[in-house]
């Protein structure tokens, strides 16, 4: 009996640990912002209800010196900053971010977020991988019928400068 309240405890710290530790990891100093979202096409049958989303900081453009000459694919990190272009949303005016630099490593200052450099068959498509591409949503949710592209994708920056994205804002 002594042994089996062990276990539990055991149990309950473990998970205990994991949850702070989960809702730690997703907290920054540098708060919430606002990303611009690209339409594409929200349909696939077998995954659920979600809205697909592409965004423009995930063209790999702003890279073409990084990249030049290379077959670099994998991890990269991109820097954010305000473009000056606001957004009107029913939570009011809101900055809309977007890439100004990229590099192998993230710099010093700003915000850089951490993405996979993904390249389709013979060297098209490239596009760079943020891991905030679906956003799930329930039946009975009016934003089902969202496209990309008319909502703004509202994100945070955690841990490892990875972003996690906590909404989907639509335009007015």
């Amino acid at each position: 009996m002594v042994r089996l309240k062990y276990v539990l405890a055991a149990q309950l710290l473990f998970f205990a640990a994991w949850g702070g530790w989960l809702v730690s990891s997703r907290g920054t100093s540098a708060g919430d912002f606002y990303l611009e979202t690209e339409p594409v096409d929200p349909r696939d049958l077998l995954a659920g209800t979600f809205v697909a989303l592409n965004y423009p900081i995930g063209r790999p453009e702003v890279c073409a010196a990084l990249l030049k000459g290379a077959a670099h694919t994998g991890p990269l990190y991109v820097r954010l900053a305000d473009t000056g272009v606001r957004a009107a949303t029913p939570e009011g005016q809101v900055p809309v971010y977007g890439t100004t630099d990229c590099a192998k490593a993230p710099g010093p200052d700003g915000l850089w977020a951490r993405g996979e450099l993904t390249r389709g068959p013979f060297s098209f498509g490239a596009r760079i991988r943020y891991g905030i591409e679906r956003f799930y949503l329930n039946e009975d949710d009016p934003r089902r019928g969202a496209s990309s592209g008319s909502v703004l994708a509202k994100v945070r920056l955690g841990r490892g400068h990875r972003l996690f994205l906590l909404d989907l804002i639509r335009k007015n």
